[in-house]
């Protein structure tokens, strides 16, 4: 499965209907005392306070068989939120206090609006990305919002959620648990699926492990040292974004426009299973691999040796979170020291166990929410600069993804220094998702970024297979065309 922009989410035409969620007849929500996590209070603080509040959706599309059967879909997604409580949870911020109010399973509904019939997919892609931006504010109810794309032989159902109530791995179950609900209304049977636990509740036990922290814990005195190696801030991207440097054209000074990104294969199936036996024959594993190789790259064209950025970690810490719908999501500070000039996919293989032990040191530091640190460090930590690696593989329904035409998504963003990666691994091999600055200067460095990274792993996975390695990093810059094993330094 994809995770790119809406824009490059291609929708065959059909007739576009709007699903909303609404209470049952006399149905009210309950009083629930039960506190938002950190990240979720956060974003809804910052969300209220913003003079312009911009979309911060994630969402999956996915086909269902045949023509549509209301009946089924409506019953189907009801079920579905039964099983998720965060989704029938509603928090709002007013008069700078955060209320959280339930409704018990059964008691919601859902209504259809039909929005019309479209011949373009370019057409339904603007409908959708303007649904998503309407329906999905943090500081209403729901934040959330499904349509349906209708033809004689086919529907597709696109889900977008505020992130608040959904991490990147939340939609991908989504679309695996909705198929099997529908499936199942439709066939008159049970659906097999696992018990979930709930978010919320899960909140709750976040605050009361997390509440305790102060800042002379070793941890947030880790995270406090980390900050201050980068001089006073959270890490940016280490290449220069700026036009002058590039010698492309000009950005100007405090750009803050739209953002860009791009979805690019960086291995094939064949190549990311290469990879992960050249990575464990030498004490690593394809993640640690990938950290190594995203690392090298970068200090090497920015002429660094230590390479500083945020993970995102999962926080899903117990069983009963495996399946649950929620934003399970921590971040933590890595810094991994690399070589300044290699020769090779073997030198990063050597490289492994270090890459290894960084990400093992890391991850203890994803248990203190970013805003609780930034509240015992007394100053705002805004990341700027992210990195995500996921294996989908496992996933429930993974192995049905290009059946179903599966695609998640994200909403447009507005940053003037924000980068974000996210490599994930498929059955299909391994993508990397980028999201940087809108300008022509921060695209030409992306590209040359994921172009290099895309040559420097397809040498790692060689080198720890072959006997003989050529040569792979180089003074000259090589044309685009030639060999992978050959990697240009960019000055």
């Amino acid at each position: 499965m994809k995770f790119t922009e809406i824009a490059d989410y291609q929708v065959r035409p059909g007739a576009v209907t709007r699903w909303t969620v609404v209470p049952a007849a006399a149905a009210r929500p309950q009083d629930d005392d039960r506190p938002p996590s950190h990240l979720q209070e956060d974003h809804l603080r910052n969300h209220a306070a913003a003079e312009t509040a911009q979309p911060s959706w994630l969402a999956v599309g996915f086909d269902l068989p045949g023509e549509l059967d209301g009946t089924a879909l409506r019953a189907a997604v009801l079920r579905w939120l039964d099983r998720h409580e965060s989704l029938r949870s509603e928090l709002t911020y007013r008069a700078g206090e955060l209320r959280r109010r339930t409704w018990e399973p059964g008691r919601l509904s859902l209504s259809r609006e039909e929005i019309g019939d479209f011949e373009a997919g370019e057409e339904i892609t603007a409908e959708l990305r303007a649904m998503f931006n309407a329906h999905t504010d943090p500081t209403g109810w729901p934040s959330y919002v499904f349509a349906t794309i209708s033809r004689a032989d086919s529907v597709t159902l696109c889900m977008a959620f505020d992130h608040g109530n959904v991490d990147g791995y939340s939609i991908l179950l989504a679309a695996h648990e909705v198929q099997e609900l529908y499936a199942a209304e439709r066939e008159g049977r049970g659906a097999e699926l696992a018990e979930v636990g709930s978010y919320v509740d899960f909140c709750a036990e976040e605050r009361v492990f997390t509440d305790v922290f102060e800042r002379s814990d070793e941890i947030v005195g880790e995270w406090a040292d980390f900050v201050a190696s980068c001089g006073g801030e959270l890490p940016s991207f280490p290449l220069p974004l700026a036009g002058a440097d590039l010698r492309v054209d000009p950005v100007v000074s405090g750009f803050s426009g739209p953002q860009r990104g791009f979805c690019r294969r960086l291995l094939d199936e064949e190549g990311a299973d290469a990879l992960e036996t050249s990575c464990r024959r030498n004490g690593g594993s394809v993640y640690s691999g990938v950290l190594a190789t995203l690392g090298t790259v970068a200090n090497l064209m920015s002429q660094q040796t230590t390479f500083r950025t945020l993970l995102l970690l999962h926080t899903r810490s117990a069983q009963r979170w495996a399946q649950s719908v929620g934003w399970f999501v921590g971040v933590a500070p890595i810094q991994l020291r690399t070589p300044e000039s290699i020769t090779g996919g073997a030198d990063v293989l050597e490289m492994l166990p270090t890459a290894g032990n960084a990400l093992r040191t890391a991850k203890p530091l994803s248990a203190v929410p970013l805003p609780k640190v930034s509240e015992l460090l007394g100053t705002e930590l805004v990341p700027r600069f992210v990195l995500s690696y996921m294996d989908m593989r496992a996933s429930p329904g993974a192995c049905n993804w290009d059946d179903w035409n599966a695609q998640a998504l994200h909403a447009p963003a507005t940053s003037a220094d924000e980068v974000y990666l996210w490599v994930n691994r498929n059955h299909n091999g391994i993508d990397v998702t980028c999201r940087f600055p809108g300008t022509a200067a921060a695209a030409a460095v992306l590209d040359d970024y994921v172009h290099q990274i895309r040559r420097l792993l397809r040498a790692v996975a060689v080198a720890g297979l072959a006997t003989t390695i050529p040569p792979m990093w180089t003074e000259s810059a090589p044309e685009r065309e030639s060999a992978p094993d050959a990697v240009s330094r960019t000055s």
